[in-house]
């Protein structure tokens, strides 16, 4: 389990054994299925607290403490609640009036489960490579942490991403072959979903293949942890063309250039390099007639054309869909509820 003060918290899959991941995708499948909305967490309150913009994260966790007979409470720190300080040792005469130290015990006193979002800050690269923020934030915590997207990883996402891949091509995936490749955006993104998503499809025993161009290589450290779980069953590769061709699934994600912390405007001008990367209905007539998948939200034409966000194959929103009973499972298995 994680190294953090709290068993019992859903920080990063690494964290879990893959049997444990998946009795978790089929509590998903099961509440899904029985449109499950039992009250039986009536005394539970989860709050949320998110440091980034959300949609689906925060109404998919809403909606699913609701369903449970549990509260839910939103903080958002600089519009609903004071700035944190993180910093220790800091003389507090600036903008942040609340630190740390003081507001993750009481917000333990107050809830039952915290889930956390804190996006990588471009800024410090060891912060983010380490994920500091969020570990921070769990240890001085005494109740469990739920990771709803941080630095370097977004379980949820990943979670509900395996649970739509068991649901449309089966639990059996050793046929199965998923792409995940890069696609350009406007701006530099992080990198937790992709990573955190490679990770998943490869611990689900499907074939996986990583696809992008040589600059936007994941982190050695992140593909050395990812590799421990392959079986001879993930590829990488700059060659999309080819890999497009035998695939069963096509996920497309940006993310940014190794760039981004040494040089903020060469990154810009890597990924405007590859801009032609947009997935096009064309190759995706080239493949072995593949799903779709994002986890939104999508830039339109940028990061895949019109038509194969409205091709029937895509499963964007069911993936979307995924992520409320998912998250269901998750807080179950937190809170040792059963069906």
């Amino acid at each position: 389990m994680n190294s953090t003060s709290n068993p019992d918290n859903f920080l990063y899959l690494s964290d879990w054994s893959t049997d444990d991941l998946k009795s978790i995708i089929d509590l998903g499948l099961k509440l899904k299925k029985n449109n499950y909305r039992e009250h039986i967490a009536e005394d539970r309150v989860l709050g949320l607290f998110f440091n980034n913009p959300s949609l689906r994260t925060l109404i998919s966790f809403q909606t699913a403490a609701a369903h449970l007979g549990a509260q839910s409470v939103v903080i958002q720190p600089g519009k609903s609640s004071w700035n944190i300080e993180l910093d220790d040792g800091t003389v507090m005469d600036g903008g942040n009036q609340e630190h740390i130290k003081e507001m993750m015990p009481v917000l333990s006193s107050y809830v039952d489960t915290l889930g956390i979002r804190y996006f990588a800050s471009f800024k410090d690269e060891e912060t983010d490579k380490n994920d500091t923020i969020i570990k921070k934030m769990a240890n001085y915590s005494s109740i469990p942490v739920i990771n709803m997207e941080s630095a370097t990883a977004h379980p949820c996402q990943a979670m509900a991403d395996w649970m739509t891949l068991n649901e449309v091509a089966g639990p059996a995936l050793d046929d199965v072959n998923v792409v995940l490749t890069w696609a350009p955006h406007p701006h530099p993104l992080p990198r937790a979903v992709p990573q955190t998503s490679l990770e998943a499809f490869v611990r689900s025993g499907a074939n996986v293949t990583l696809t992008c161009p040589a600059e936007m290589m994941l982190d050695a450290s992140v593909m050395n942890n990812i590799k421990r779980y392959s079986n001879g069953n993930l590829t990488v590769t700059n060659e999309r063309s080819a890999a497009l061709q035998n695939a069963d699934i096509v996920y497309a994600k940006s993310w940014h250039a190794n760039a981004i912390y040494s040089d903020p405007e060469e990154e810009k001008k890597i990924r405007n390099k590859y801009k032609k990367w947009t997935l096009t209905a064309r190759e995706m007539a080239t493949t072995r007639s593949a799903r779709f998948m994002h986890c939104l939200p999508i830039r339109r034409n940028v990061v895949a054309e019109d038509a194969v966000l409205d091709d029937p194959k895509a499963v964007h929103i069911q993936q979307a869909e995924n992520r409320l009973h998912i998250q269901k499972a998750i807080l179950m298995k937190l809170w040792n509820l059963s069906l």
